[in-house]
């Protein structure tokens, strides 16, 4: 897990302030301001497909869509370079992006066929 149990909570509260942002700021660099905007902007989705009744998580980055696996992996270059090969970071803004989605409950959900999903995974994996 990328957020501890304290972290969480903070994440939860309605409102953050100057020194939540200032603790994430310290804490994931950049990165953080990267992801709450993502979540401000709502590019954190959340596509359930039926009839399976899966769901996978998507991040809209600068360039494209990126696959997210909460707390594993993102199809994202950041988290390949940083977090995989030089091992500089411990995770990318994608994936923290949708962790804070997740917990501030603030992602959009889009539904979506099971036949929808084989297609679109094509396009998430991806790789430029």
């Amino acid at each position: 897990m990328i957020l501890n149990k304290s972290e969480i909570k903070r994440l939860s509260k309605s409102e953050l302030t100057q020194d939540d942002i200032e603790y994430f700021k310290n804490r994931f660099g950049n990165r953080f301001v990267r992801a709450l905007r993502a979540v401000e902007e709502g590019k954190v989705l959340k596509y359930t497909f039926s009839p399976s009744d899966t769901h996978t998580w998507i991040v809209k980055g600068t360039k494209r869509e990126y696959l997210v696996i909460p707390d594993i992996f993102c199809t994202g270059r950041d988290f390949y370079q940083s977090v995989v090969i030089s091992r500089d970071a411990t995770t990318c803004y994608h994936l923290l992006a949708q962790q804070i989605a997740e917990i501030r409950n603030s992602y959009k959900i889009i539904k979506a066929t099971d036949a929808e999903r084989r297609q679109l995974f094509v396009k998430w994996r991806k790789t430029n």
